[in-house]
């Protein structure tokens, strides 16, 4: 599996939907009144799947923290997940690597990602794709 780059870039797009993007984030919004129930088949986790996941995990947090991470204002609120997706087109389900984080106390902490959680409690907000996702690695010959 790869490792994320520190300098992965957090981007706007225009496309209606997430579906036909590689890589992509999504904001869900909490929606405590939100009617909707959503059950399922559950997917075996990307740490079980991914060496680097625990690796990547902490990158991430740590960009997300940052002010430049995404190339666009955006006011998270308390409860906000974020969402991130990796692979997202790729044939083989192990190679899809989902992480989630959660905004709590004006920060982005690791959270479990729950997708029935996100689907029945959650709004998506808004979302975007990635650039410079892969940390660069030279190769030794």
């Amino acid at each position: 599996m790869c490792l994320v780059s520190e300098k992965i870039k957090f981007c706007s797009c225009i496309t209606d939907s997430v579906e036909k993007l590689n890589n992509y984030w999504i904001l869900h919004r909490f929606n405590g009144s939100k009617e909707f129930y959503a059950i399922g088949m559950p997917m075996i986790p990307s740490e079980y799947t991914d060496s680097n996941f625990f690796v990547n995990t902490q990158t991430l947090v740590n960009r997300l923290n940052e002010s430049d991470a995404f190339d666009m204002p955006i006011k998270f609120k308390a409860k906000d997940q974020f969402e991130i997706v990796i692979n997202n087109l790729s044939k083989d389900q192990d190679q899809r690597l989902t992480y989630c984080f959660i905004y709590k106390k004006g920060a982005w902490l690791q959270e479990t990602y729950d997708v029935f959680e996100l689907m029945n409690q959650y709004n998506e907000f808004t979302f975007g794709k990635m650039k410079d996702i892969k940390k660069k690695t030279k190769l030794i010959t």
